[in-house]
């Protein structure tokens, strides 16, 4: 049975047209059934289990597929047809609800991207250490309690995800991970982030939210390339006094916190385009905030005090009055949809 024979018998079982790509063999090499013009963002959601496992049989059946996206497809399990795809370097099988993975997952020695987001996981293999080339891991809201040792070996890494898991604390292997751009995590018990968080000098987006963390280390401020952070509804009572020294950031929220002053080596930071100092204890706010003149969005709502007019840049053009679910205006200046915080650049990888 040829590619296109099995495109065709996909289309009438799946009964919509699906996304897809052919070499100039006629052979498919990548698959999509996702899409985001449906509201569930998934072509076989609603399927009978046994009508999605004749899928997956199907495209078990693609030898050249080297793209396979079941984002939000709700598979529950893998058929082990699909060990047979040995050319995959993308899978993305994101809330499919799996509950356990198989060990055959580390079969694909080309993987380079793999999403597990939204599975109902407790455990994943240590056999996923063996995929040598895997740079993007999302692993985030699942019930993880233990990051495998083995994982140490993924040093390609450039994207982490381990946002809202059970794992009491960053493994000390993801400070090995020297080639991280982007590394998520959040809602955990964690009081202390290691002075080895400098060994990621390629960081450029960190997201660090709802933890019980109060200060900041000093070596937090040694990550050059840092562009955007994420620092939200933790404990924070103060900022390192050398923030200043991350000189590319352009992105900062810091609401929900227990804030009261700014380090004065934040008014270095001309890179700055967006600031949240929102739900903090400011009773007074430094003027040198208006001197920070590429900021074009500011908030600092429900502090003690407002912040006064010679405090905001004169070309700041979103200024946030008041929290995004209260009743009135919430932006002066432009629409609501200008809000900083959900929309962070790059910060999270939807599963």
């Amino acid at each position: 049975m040829t590619d296109q024979d099995i495109l065709r018998k996909l289309r009438a079982l799946i009964g919509r047209d699906f996304r897809f790509t052919l070499n100039d063999a006629q052979q498919v090499t990548a698959l999509y059934l996702s899409s985001e013009d449906l509201i569930f963002q998934s072509l076989i959601r609603h399927h009978t289990r046994s009508e999605k496992q004749e899928i997956l049989a199907l495209v078990a059946q693609l030898e050249q597929l080297e793209l396979l996206d079941l984002r939000r497809c709700m598979v529950f399990e893998l058929p082990s047809l699909l060990m047979n795809l040995g050319r995959l370097h993308h899978l993305d099988l994101g809330s499919n609800f799996l509950g356990k993975l198989p060990d055959w997952l580390a079969r694909f020695p080309q993987l380079s991207y793999l999403n597990l987001a939204v599975n109902q996981l407790e455990e994943v293999p240590a056999a996923l250490g063996e995929l040598r080339r895997l740079k993007t891991l999302l692993l985030h809201k699942n019930n993880i309690r233990h990051f495998p040792v083995e994982y140490e070996a993924l040093t390609e890494l450039d994207y982490l995800n381990l946002y809202l898991n059970q794992i009491k604390d960053i493994p000390e292997s993801v400070w090995t991970f020297t080639k991280l751009q982007t590394f998520s995590w959040g809602l955990s018990g964690v009081r202390k982030i290691s002075d080895k968080i400098a060994n990621l000098r390629k960081l450029r987006y960190f997201t660090f939210v709802g933890n019980k963390t109060e200060y900041l280390p000093d070596a937090f401020c040694d990550l050059p390339e840092l562009v955007a952070t994420r620092l939200h509804k933790n404990q924070l009572r103060a900022l390192p006094e050398q923030f200043g020294k991350l000189q590319k950031l352009e992105q900062v929220t810091l609401y929900q916190n227990q804030l009261s002053a700014l380090p004065a080596s934040l008014a270095s930071l001309q890179n700055l385009r967006k600031l949240n100092l929102a739900c903090n204890h400011f009773d007074v706010f430094p003027t040198w905030l208006a001197e920070l003149h590429h900021l074009s969005w500011l908030a600092s709502f429900q502090n003690p005090v407002a912040m006064p007019l010679n405090c905001v840049p004169a070309g700041c053009e979103h200024v946030a009055i008041r929290p995004f679910n209260a009743r009135g205006p919430h932006i002066q200046q432009v629409e609501l949809e200008a809000k900083f915080g959900p929309e962070l650049i790059t910060m999270e990888s939807a599963p």
